[in-house]
């Protein structure tokens, strides 16, 4: 596995990285960062809502075998785990703790828009949750302990696992050279990579995924989302059939209509609005309930002049897509924003920016405008004042 210095360039990384080899850069990310992290108290806590998807998973090394447990977990169950051989498992944590969202700024680099969530591990030494594969891009960021991890060179074409386990281990374990990761430290895993970490010390990982969606749910939800637009979900008519389709054949150019009917729903500018819907919408979180005190444009424009920031919080799932005629469009957890060009300069500013004064609304164009999106995106929890607490 290479190792870095620093991260590639974003060029570099699309070109040479991205899907092809893993990578470890050491100290990529600053320790004093992890000081506003979730720790693993905290994360303990977590594990006790309902809400939140959970896992503790125990190793017997000596046995080659993994037992996995879901939460909810009872407070009672950690005073029992002892101090080796597990971990505990946290998903979407940047949503239930937005101060450790702040780790997605060293990723603007990656596409965000397919960031899935932040799982975080708490493990004792001897933890692993065995030789595995994901489907997905994984970021593996070394918070405090030491992990040894060993990843395959090449991806695993046909994976066959250990039978019997609640969770999947490889049989054949992972082929690579070990290396040992300690705070900052981030490897990169691209998908069916097969990989292995081992606890050296109590440790903490964060690991960054993105989750493509497969092809079958991109054409049952956007085929949804078309049953909603009902100008836009055309019936087929059986237009322009011949002798050649009677009876029960369905024939070449009547399934080449079809097909073309298909492609006409996937051409459509609709496409374009639903995937920035898609793409910003949280699975396991429902974060698209509005402000319990939502504020006019008039009064958003009062407390600026008052001189209060507006921010952006890292956590907040966000997509911008543009049509083929040029309209942009904003989706927040789903809720979907179409602008015009008066926008561009507010788009733009939520991909670069983390805060907003008046002095920059002043600079993005059509006053009016700008303050009507900004208000919108105040109202709906994606922009917050300094002072407001992210998660509530």
């Amino acid at each position: 596995m290479l190792v870095l210095n620093e991260f590639p360039t974003a060029d570099e990384f699309y070109k040479i990285y991205w899907g092809r080899k893993p990578f470890v850069v050491r100290g990529a990310i600053d320790a004093a960062a992890f000081e506003g992290f979730i720790d693993g108290d905290m994360l303990a806590g977590l594990s006790l809502e309902d809400e939140v998807k959970s896992r503790i998973v125990l190793s017997a090394p000596e046995g080659n075998k993994w037992t996995c447990e879901h939460g909810p977990f009872e407070e009672e169950r950690f005073s029992t785990l002892g101090d080796k051989n597990w971990s505990l498992l946290v998903q979407n944590v940047e949503q239930y703790h937005t101060d450790t969202a702040n780790l997605l700024k060293s990723f603007n680099f990656s596409p965000r828009w397919l960031m899935d969530d932040i799982m975080v591990s708490y493990s004792e030494a001897g933890g692993t949750v065995g030789p595995h594969t994901d489907s997905y891009h994984v970021f593996l960021v070394q918070g405090t302990g030491h992990r040894s991890w060993t990843v395959g060179d090449t991806p695993v074409v046909n994976e066959e696992c250990i039978e019997g386990l609640d969770l999947k281990v490889l049989k054949s374990g992972v082929e690579g050279e070990a290396i040992e990761v300690t705070i900052g430290d981030v490897i990169y895993i691209p998908p069916h990579f097969a990989h292995e970490g081992k606890t050296l010390e109590t440790a903490m990982t964060f690991s960054v995924g993105f989750l493509g969606p497969k092809m079958s749910e991109l054409f049952a939800q956007y085929g949804h989302y078309l049953e909603q637009m009902e100008a836009l979900d055309k019936r087929y008519a059986g237009q322009e059939l011949n002798v050649r389709s009677a009876g029960f054949a369905l024939a070449p150019h009547a399934q080449k209509t079809l097909r073309g009917e298909l492609m006409n729903a996937l051409h459509a500018d609709s496409f374009s609005v639903w995937l920035a819907e898609y793409f910003s919408t949280s699975a396991d979180v429902d974060e698209a309930e509005l402000r319990e005190d939502p504020l006019s444009s008039a009064e958003l424009i009062a407390r600026l002049q008052a001189g209060e920031v507006l921010y952006r919080p890292e956590h907040v799932k966000i997509c911008t897509t543009t049509s083929q005629d040029g309209v942009r469009t904003l989706a927040v957890y789903g809720a979907v924003l179409v602008t015009t060009v008066a926008h561009d300069g507010l788009i733009e500013w939520l991909g670069q920016h983390a805060s907003l004064s008046l002095g920059d609304v002043d600079a993005l164009g059509n006053k009016d405008a700008v303050i009507s999106v900004i208000a919108h995106l105040y109202n709906q929890n994606a922009l917050f004042f300094e002072g407001d607490d992210p998660d509530h």
